[in-house]
């Protein structure tokens, strides 16, 4: 099988993760659009005008070529189709071929060794994955103000499935047992907990402080989901690369807000972010705390078995020499973070004290909760982040210096003493990229 597939000319994989992508992506734009509006995936499976709800026949159905065929419009009510449509459809073909570009072409083994490329078979599948769902949750919360649980949680409980199976996914990884699935795993456990903890540790932090918030849970379940396939070096990355990215155009927005209301006075109208309530008969409210001080409960103990588990490998090792102390140290910070959240949102819950926005009705009938203030949606920066930590991980990896926290180049005086880890980058050497990435050195 494998020397079949070798035999394909590489410029066909990518044609047709092209076409393959095409494919997801219309997917996509259907969770999109039907996700934030409780519509089911499953029962509703025919594709419908979101305008004059008739259903959609397969010839009108055909990703790119369908949508430049009708010119954009519907054929039962001539009504504009929104180029959100288009847009989807391209961005998820034109990823998914870069990513087959990168595994058959960039990493095909020269000379030919009879593997299908030197790039992990697991991190193509995940990137084909994490770009129709980081598309996804970037779409709805441009649109909606909403990232659907959907999109994130079901995955982070794949990816503490797939860490022991694929290894090869944390290749970052810390040495905790010297097992690889093991430490993949724990891996991915600190991938969740430092992907959703810091994040929704600011998030309490605006609420207390600034009394209004500051960070939507879904934005904590991107990078939870991130952490989890690909763990907690990844997740740091998506975070700082996202912040990085928000804080600059949230700096630009800010400036031109000001500057308008300078300039046009009482007459600016400032935008304001609008959420479309789901369609329920009761209000779901903000949901129940015990699920956040139960969680806080487990990490302090996983991150005190990690810690212990740390200092019998390295008793005399100062924490920040250590990479297995520092990641359980700060795990443990976490989770104490998730404890006390915990319970300030329970109480600020009950009495009433939790931020809302001011809830509207639309003519249409439908409930709208606006927000006031400078509000940018952060889950779209977190999304591109991601990506680009998982084409450019290992370039990444190269340069940040505490990457350099892993296993690789022990210097002969620390192999002495029986440490498995680079203490810090002063005392490691750059490693070779593990595989190419798309124009990177």
């Amino acid at each position: 099988m494998t020397t079949t597939l070798l035999q394909m000319p590489p410029l066909f994989w990518v044609c047709a993760t092209f076409a393959f992508g095409a494919i997801l992506g219309s997917f996509v734009n259907a969770a999109i659009y039907r996700l934030p509006r409780n519509i089911s995936m499953l029962t509703e499976s025919r594709s419908f005008c979101p305008k004059c709800k008739a259903m959609i026949h397969w010839y009108d159905n055909v990703p790119i070529l369908s949508f430049l065929i009708l010119t954009g419009k519907c054929r039962g009510c001539k009504q504009p189709i929104p180029s959100r449509y288009l847009k989807v459809e391209l961005l998820v073909a034109s990823l998914c071929a870069l990513s087959a570009y990168q595994f058959w072409i960039l990493n095909r083994p020269s000379p030919p060794t009879g593997q299908l490329s030197e790039m992990p078979a697991a991190l193509h599948a995940v990137q084909i994955f994490l770009i129709a769902d980081l598309i996804c949750a970037t779409y709805t919360d441009l649109e909606m103000w909403y990232i659907p649980i959907e999109t994130t949680w079901p995955w982070v409980i794949l990816g503490l499935i797939l860490a022991p199976v694929f290894p090869e996914l944390h290749a970052g990884r810390t040495y905790w047992t010297g097992n690889d699935r093991w430490d993949a795993l724990i891996d991915s456990f600190q991938g969740v907990v430092y992907g959703a903890g810091i994040l929704w540790g600011i998030g309490m932090a605006c609420v207390v402080y600034l009394k209004k918030e500051g960070m939507g849970g879904g934005d904590a379940h991107i990078v939870a989901m991130i952490g989890a396939l690909l763990g907690w070096k990844a997740a740091l990355e998506t975070l700082l690369i996202g912040v990085t990215l928000g804080a600059v155009i949230g700096i630009c927005v800010i400036l031109w807000d000001r500057m308008q209301r300078r300039r046009l006075g009482k007459n600016y109208k400032p935008y304001q972010p609008v959420y479309e309530m789901p369609d329920q008969e009761e209000d779901p409210g903000l949901g129940p705390s015990w699920p956040f001080i139960a969680f806080g409960a487990v990490v302090l103990g996983v991150q005190a078995g990690l810690y212990y588990v740390s200092y019998r490998a390295a008793p005399g090792a100062w924490f920040f020499f250590d990479a297995r102390h520092l990641s359980a140290l700060g795990g443990g910070m976490l989770g104490c973070t998730f404890l006390g959240g915990g319970f300030v949102r329970w109480h600020y819950i009950k009495s009433g004290k939790w931020p809302k926005g001011e809830i509207r009705e639309r003519e249409d009938g439908k409930k709208e909760e606006v927000l006031e203030g400078n509000y940018l949606p952060f889950g779209p920066f977190l999304a591109l982040a991601g990506l680009i930590v998982v084409f450019y991980d290992p370039l990444i990896r190269e340069y940040v210096w505490w990457y350099m926290l892993d296993r690789y180049n022990v210097p002969a005086w620390m192999a002495a003493t029986g440490a498995r880890e680079v203490p810090w980058p002063m005392y490691a050497q750059m490693n070779p990229l593990p595989f190419k990435v798309p124009f990177g050195p």
